[in-house]
C-alpha cells in the first residue's frame, strides 16, 4: 500500500498530473512557452578560468533557433544525425536544441572520447554534421566523409583549423525565424552510446518524445514545478552521458527551473564553493561525488539553500548516504535508470529513504522482479531480474542498425505479457523498496551461494579506512569461486595485511559469512568507464587470466 499512499499523498499537495499524450511533439515546444517571459532565468554557467554567464530561456531559445537555421543551411534535416561532442558549456544545450528543433538525431558525445571511439560511433551511425570546439578537431581527422557539415566552437581559446566552419560566426548571419518540426513518436531523436562495460558500445535511439518521460522525474524525483522560480539545479555529470539530459537539459527546463553548468575538474572544495555561491537547491552527481565529498568540511560552507540531492549512475552505499544526509542536512535520492529505458525506480519527498535501497518505482513505471526462467513476478525477498512491463513511453525504439540485439532484451511471459530485462538483478522487500544486487553477469556464485557484488561492496565501505571498492569472483582451488574485493583507500591510510583482516572481520559483523570477501587486494584506482561505471568485467577477466597462469 506504501506506493499507492504516496501517489495520493502527491496529487494532494501538489495536484500533479501527466499532460495527455499528443499526436506530435517537440520539446523545443516547452522551452519556447517559457522564453515567452523574457526574464526567466534558465542557465547560469561557469568555468575553471573564472568566467560566468547567465541566459534566459528567451536567450536559449534564441540561440538554439540560430544553430538551427546554420544545420539547416548546410543540409542537415530530418533524421540526419549530428554527432555533438562539447564540453559543458552552454552552446552544448543550444545545440542539442537545434538539432531536435530541426528533426534530427543528437549523438551526444564526451570530449574525453578518443579517435578510435569516435571512428566507432561514426562508422555506425554516418552523421550529416559534427559539432564541437577547436581544440578536439584534430580528432577527427580522417574520419569524415566528404560532404560532412564540420562546425567548431572557439573554447577555450580560438585554434581554427582548415575545413572547419566557425559555428560562432555563421549563427550571426542566419535569422532565427526557424520552424520547429512536428515530431512523431516512432521518429527518433536522441542516440546514446552505451558505456560498453560488458562490451562493445551499443547506440541506443530514443523517440522524440523522449523528454517527456521526465515529467515524473522533475516531479517526483527531483521534487519540482512550474512554480519554482527559486530553485536551483546543478547536474555535474558530463554531456555525453543520458545523466546529464536529466539532470540539465530535460529535468530542470520541464518545470521551466534554473540550472547549473560547471567547466572544470573535479575538485571537492571547488564543488562546495559553487554550490554556496549559487545559493543551489538541488544538486545532482554520481554517488562517488558524495563518498569524495564527505572528505571535506562540508561544514565550512553555506549550503542552507540546498534542500535536495539526487544520484544515478552507480549505486549509492548506505554509509555515504547516511553520512551526507547528516552532514550536509538534506535528503539524498537515488534513483535507477539505464540508457535503453531511462528513469525507472527513485526515491521521492514523502518516502521514507531506506539507506542502500535503489527506491520505489516511478509513478506509471511497471516494473518488477521476475523470474530468471520463469518470467513470472517473484515473492518480496526473492532476487531475480528487474524488468519492465510494456509498453512504456520512455522506452527506446531500439538499438541503432541491430533490431536483434534489441528483440533478444525482450521475453514474453506465459500470460503473453512482453517484458524489457534490464540484465540488472534486485529483490523487494515487502513494501516495494528495490534492492540491487549487481549486473546479472556480475553474481557471484561461491560454494553453492549467488552473492551480489552491491551487498558486498556497500559492507566493504562502510569501513571508515575504504573510499571505493569492487567485489568479482575469482577462482579459487578449493571452493571454485571466492568473492574478492577489491579496494581503494583513503588518502593517507596504509596498505597492510592486518587492515584487509580488520575489514574481512568488519564485512562479517554487517552481513551472511558467506558473502565477505576472502581475498582483499589493495589497488589505487578502479577500471572504469568512460562514464564512471566500475568495470567488473576487467576485474573477472583478470582473475581469470591470473588463475590460468597458475596452473600453467
Amino acid at each position: 500500500m506504501l506506493l499507492e499512499e504516496m501517489r495520493d499523498y502527491w496529487k494532494t499537495v501538489r495536484s500533479y498530473s501527466r499532460p495527455p499524450m499528443p499526436d506530435v511533439f517537440n520539446y523545443c515546444d516547452v522551452i519556447d512557452g517559457y522564453a515567452a517571459d523574457p526574464a526567466r532565468e534558465a542557465l547560469i554557467w561557469s568555468n575553471e578560468a573564472g568566467a560566468e554567464r547567465r541566459m534566459t530561456f528567451a536567450e536559449i531559445s534564441e540561440g538554439s533557433k540560430r544553430i538551427a537555421a546554420v544545420l539547416k543551411e548546410k543540409g542537415v534535416g530530418r533524421g540526419d544525425r549530428v554527432l555533438v561532442m562539447l564540453p559543458r558549456i552552454p552552446e552544448w544545450q543550444m545545440t542539442m536544441l537545434a538539432v531536435f528543433r530541426i528533426g534530427a538525431i543528437a549523438i551526444p558525445c564526451i570530449t574525453m572520447l578518443t579517435a578510435k571511439d569516435l571512428d566507432y560511433r561514426i562508422a555506425a551511425t554516418s552523421p550529416a554534421a559534427v559539432v564541437t570546439v577547436d581544440g578536439e578537431t584534430a580528432k577527427f581527422d580522417g574520419l569524415l566523409e566528404d560532404g560532412v557539415a564540420r562546425f567548431s566552437l572557439p573554447y577555450p581559446a580560438p585554434t581554427p583549423r582548415a575545413g572547419w566552419l566557425d559555428l560562432v560566426a555563421l549563427v550571426g548571419q542566419v535569422s532565427s525565424d526557424v520552424a520547429t518540426e512536428a515530431m512523431r513518436p516512432d521518429e527518433g531523436s536522441i542516440l546514446y552510446f552505451t558505456s560498453g562495460s560488458t562490451g562493445q558500445p551499443k547506440g541506443v535511439l530514443h523517440s522524440a518524445f523522449f523528454p517527456r518521460a521526465f515529467y515524473e522525474v522533475s516531479a517526483y524525483w527531483f521534487d519540482l514545478n512550474t512554480q519554482s522560480r527559486d530553485d536551483t539545479m546543478w547536474g555535474t555529470a558530463d554531456t555525453g552521458w543520458s545523466f546529464s539530459a536529466t539532470s540539465t537539459l530535460i529535468g530542470p527546463w520541464l518545470a521551466g527551473v534554473r540550472a547549473v553548468t560547471y567547466d572544470g575538474r573535479f575538485d571537492a572544495e571547488k564543488r562546495l564553493e559553487l554550490l554556496a555561491r549559487y545559493g543551489v537547491t538541488h544538486y545532482a552527481a554520481a554517488a562517488s561525488e558524495f563518498r569524495w565529498l564527505l572528505g571535506e568540511r562540508l561544514e565550512d560552507y553555506d549550503l542552507s539553500k540546498l534542500r535536495l540531492t539526487v544520484t544515478a549512475g552507480e549505486a549509492l552505499d548506505g554509509p555515504t548516504a547516511e553520512g551526507w544526509m547528516r552532514r550536509a542536512g538534506c535528503r539524498i535520492h537515488e534513483a535507477y535508470g539505464q540508457t535503453e529505458a531511462l528513469m525507472m525506480i527513485a526515491n521521492y519527498p514523502v518516502t521514507e529513504i531506506r539507506p542502500g535501497s535503489m527506491g520505489l518505482p516511478l509513478p506509471g513505471m511497471p516494473v518488477e522482479v521476475i523470474g530468471e526462467t520463469s518470467h513470472e513476478v517473484l515473492n518480496p525477498g526473492e532476487v531475480g531480474q528487474v524488468a519492465l512491463k510494456m509498453p512504456v513511453e520512455g522506452m527506446m525504439l531500439g538499438y541503432w542498425d541491430a533490431p536483434e540485439k534489441t528483440e533478444a532484451c525482450y521475453v514474453i511471459d506465459a500470460k503473453g505479457e512482453r517484458w524489457y530485462i534490464t540484465g540488472d538483478l534486485a529483490r523487494r522487500d515487502a513494501d516495494g523498496y528495490f534492492w540491487y544486487e549487481g549486473r546479472a553477469d556480475d553474481v557471484i556464485n561461491t560454494a553453492g551461494y549467488r552473492v551480489g557484488p552491491a551487498e558486498v561492496e556497500s559492507a566493504v565501505m562502510a569501513h571508515e579506512a575504504v573510499k571505493e571498492c569492487a567485489a568479482v569472483a575469482s577462482p579459487d582451488a578449493d571452493r571454485g569461486l571466492v568473492v574478492k574485493a577489491f579496494v581503494v583507500l583513503h588518502d593517507g591510510v596504509a596498505a597492510t595485511a592486518d587492515l584487509a583482516g580488520d575489514i574481512q572481520d568488519f564485512v562479517k559483523s554487517l552481513t551472511a559469512p558467506y558473502k565477505y570477501p576472502r581475498k582483499i587486494e589493495f589497488i589505487a584506482e578502479l577500471p572504469k568507464t568512460v562514464t564512471g561505471k566500475v568495470r567488473r568485467k576487467e576485474l573477472r577477466d583478470r582473475e581469470a587470466r591470473m588463475a590460468d597462469t597458475r596452473v600453467a
